[in-house]
């Protein structure tokens, strides 16, 4: 995996529930305008329609309205009872967003694409191999991965990820074998925990490079507190911060970096901020216990830590903190 001024990116979120999806979107947009990657789609990983509109409003913020949106509906994919709207709806009613628009008319539904049609849409057009980071449940992948031809391209999801697709990045698991001492609030990873199933399928059928950022990765980098504070008042990016705070984390500034974390890696993997494990194979319990065996032909890895989380906060924030606004 080397780095490219012009990285082809789709990012997988769960944006709506926790605030550093915001802050990697955010991230992501502003290496893209500083030329470092082309951010193609940014599609939803539950079944959360409104995350849509608050995509759109980021999206449209920094300067991005063109690019595609995709959700799943209700009856595409069932809501995992972890996953919950903290702000999405509220950010999606805030800004110009064509949800907001079309639930003022009283429409319901169909309010952006299907995600896993984006996906296939958008990597059958796809000239060079991309890169998936990921941010959520791997759902998303599950889906793309046992998609079948349609429109867009006579493949399978396993045949067209594997042509297409250099790595999938993604927030997720945890390695007790690599951090054995590490105290944390569950040995289950929460992205892995919402959908179970889905990181056993990803993990036995993903047919290109995985590689996971696990919970201790961003769990003491404490970034956008500055954004949350100081930024642009106009900023969705900065809302989504401001509402979580306040509903959930009793007015806290800033917030753990799982998801900046994973996006600045797949932007930027020649870096040097983190070491990746050799390479192996990642597998998923029936509890969604992650654990990582050495393989000779093994395509999966997970990051580890190399410089201080002090380091890394000024790095992110230092990106972030960009805020090259160009609201409409």
């Amino acid at each position: 995996m080397t780095g490219d001024s012009k990285t082809g990116i789709l990012f997988d979120t769960d944006i709506g529930c926790d605030s550093d999806d915001a802050g990697a979107l955010a991230l992501i947009l502003e290496l893209m305008n500083a030329g470092e990657c082309e951010l193609l789609a940014v599609t939803h990983s539950t079944m959360c329609e409104a995350a849509g509109g608050c995509i759109e409003a980021i999206l449209r913020y920094y300067g991005h309205p063109e690019i595609p949106v995709g959700t799943f509906s209700q009856k595409d994919c069932l809501q995992t009872k972890e996953w919950k709207d903290v702000y999405a709806t509220d950010v999606a009613m805030q800004y110009d967003t064509r949800f907001k628009r079309d639930i003022e008319a009283g429409k319901t539904g169909g309010h952006y694409e299907n995600t896993v049609k984006l996906m296939r849409k958008v990597l059958a057009k796809a000239d060079e191999k991309v890169r998936f980071v990921v941010t959520g449940p791997l759902t998303s992948l599950k889906y793309l991965l046992l998609s079948r031809p349609d429109e867009y391209s006579e493949l399978s999801g396993v045949e067209l990820v594997r042509q297409k697709v250099e790595c999938a990045v993604c927030m997720a698991g945890r390695f007790r074998e690599q951090w054995a001492d590490r105290k944390v609030w569950s040995d289950v990873e929460w992205n892995v925990k919402c959908d179970i199933k889905a990181g056993q399928e990803v993990c036995e059928l993903w047919p290109s490079e995985l590689i996971f950022c696990s919970y201790e990765i961003g769990e003491k980098i404490i970034t956008c507190g500055t954004l949350q504070t100081e930024g642009n008042p106009n900023n969705p990016a900065r809302t989504c911060y401001e509402i979580r705070s306040r509903k959930t984390d009793h007015g806290a500034i800033g917030r753990a970096s799982w998801d900046a974390a994973t996006a600045l890696y797949a932007i930027r993997p020649e870096s040097g901020y983190w070491n990746l494990h050799a390479y192996g194979k990642i597998s998923v319990d029936e509890d969604g216990y992650t654990t990582f065996r050495d393989t000779a032909d093994g395509k999966h890895t997970f990051m580890i830590e190399k410089m201080s989380d002090k380091e890394m906060e000024t790095i992110i924030d230092g990106i972030v903190n960009r805020d090259s606004a160009r609201n409409e």
